[in-house]
């Protein structure tokens, strides 16, 4: 997963537009475009042939 798509709109924790990954629920106005460093997200894998979670910090080389 490359940086850029690490965003709340595609987080497995976001969902009624607030991010569930602390104990308090906090509002994201505009979660397709707010990056996030702590998120969890679905990847495809091809090792297991099935979506998995991907986890902040396991980016590809390319950042921009």
């Amino acid at each position: 997963m490359k940086r850029t798509e690490m965003v709340c709109g595609k987080c497995i924790k976001f969902e009624e537009n607030c991010c569930r990954l602390g104990p308090e629920l906090v509002r994201i106005d505009d979660p397709e475009t707010h990056w996030c460093a702590q998120g969890i997200w679905h990847q495809w894998s091809d090792r297991f042939q099935e979506m998995e979670p991907y986890y902040w910090g396991e980016w590809e080389g390319d950042i921009c």
